[in-house]
């Protein structure tokens, strides 16, 4: 990818999940609000040193996701403000950056890339020199990926977090898939006119990246050659799934099902990991979590909550939490 050479000029909006964006700065606060605008983050830009700040980025969307390519000839300091999870995979070609987390600090430097979320780190600087490739997604969406291929809800914060060797065999399959996404919305850009094409290669990579690294989801990835779940868990799972809203018990679907209930808590327990009752309560959170992010609901948290299900606040309140890490007035906040 070229070096940008406009000042925040789109190059293409037309295609659907596509559009690259071009910036070159000297101005801290005009390249904050450009990345804040791309990723919506609450991202807070510094000067690493006294030098002239500079950015050179670019950014290119696919289904939800980012490529960006960025430069920093003098550095930068960064820190974050109201926490967003994500799915960040960086790769270095000049200079490096470091992360930090807790009392933890990552690197990532050439010949070693990083994945992590972003969203669990207070900070991060980038070196005199920088020049990185990053690919990010929202949280929101890799847990969707994860329902998709598992079949079960994915409500918890993704707690990745390490480094890989761009010359290893999985280090150099997560470089050519990010060379594929950029090559493919460049030119005549063929992922922006081939969008199931486009999805599914992104899907690939967040997955690839998944099945490599720690996080409180890799046991699903070592038992995802299991035998599939029986139909009655299959028909119990798509009847969930179809009355998401207003009051439902396990009996309910089991009834539905035309199981014992028995029958159907262990059948959860072995194929799913988690009781029917705990399935239940985890689509509804997440359907409540999507909702909160919808700039275009209008109901109050209260609302939202009754009609996924949830008729005691304080119940609601203590398990959204425990799911994601935040309280409900909390995730409106970001939308």
């Amino acid at each position: 990818m070229q070096p940008p050479r406009h000042r925040d000029q789109p190059i293409a909006e037309s295609s659907p999940g596509r559009a690259t964006h071009a910036l070159v700065s000297r101005d801290v606060a005009e390249t904050q609000a450009w990345l804040n605008a791309r990723l919506r983050r609450d991202l807070r830009l510094e000067p690493l040193g006294p030098d002239a700040f500079e950015a050179r980025l670019t950014a290119q969307s696919l289904a939800g996701a980012h490529l960006i390519r960025a430069e920093y000839p003098a550095g930068m300091r960064l820190k974050r403000g109201e926490p967003h999870d994500d799915l960040t995979i960086r790769i270095v070609a000049a200079g490096g950056s470091l992360f930090s987390s807790g009392g933890r600090t990552l690197a990532a430097v050439p010949g070693r890339g990083l994945v992590l979320n972003t969203g669990l780190c207070e900070s991060a600087e980038y070196g005199r020199g920088s020049v990185h490739t990053t690919f990010t997604l929202p949280g929101e969406e890799v847990a969707r990926i994860l329902q998709a291929a598992f079949e079960r809800p994915a409500p918890g914060p993704l707690d990745i977090a390490g480094a890989f060797d761009v010359t290893a065999p999985e280090g150099v399959t997560i470089m050519a898939m990010m060379s594929a996404i950029e090559a493919g919305l460049s030119g005549d850009a063929p992922l922006a006119s081939a969008s199931h094409a486009a999805r599914q290669l992104r899907d690939a990579l967040v997955m690839l990246a998944l099945a490599r690294f720690p996080h409180r989801y890799a046991s699903w990835f070592e038992t995802a050659a299991a035998a599939p779940a029986p139909w009655q868990i299959r028909r119990a799972i798509a009847f969930i799934d179809a009355h998401d809203s207003g009051p439902l018990t396990v009996q309910e679907v089991a009834d539905a099902v035309g199981i014992g209930l028995r029958s159907l808590q262990d059948g959860f327990r072995k194929h799913k990991h988690v009781s029917p009752h705990d399935y239940i309560k985890q689509v509804r959170l997440a359907a409540v979590r999507t909702e909160l992010l919808d700039p275009a609901s209008g109901r109050s948290i209260e609302a939202i909550a009754r009609h996924w299900g949830f008729v005691n606040r304080g119940h609601f309140a203590l398990d959204y939490r425990n799911a994601f890490g935040e309280q409900p007035s909390q995730t409106r906040r970001r939308r």
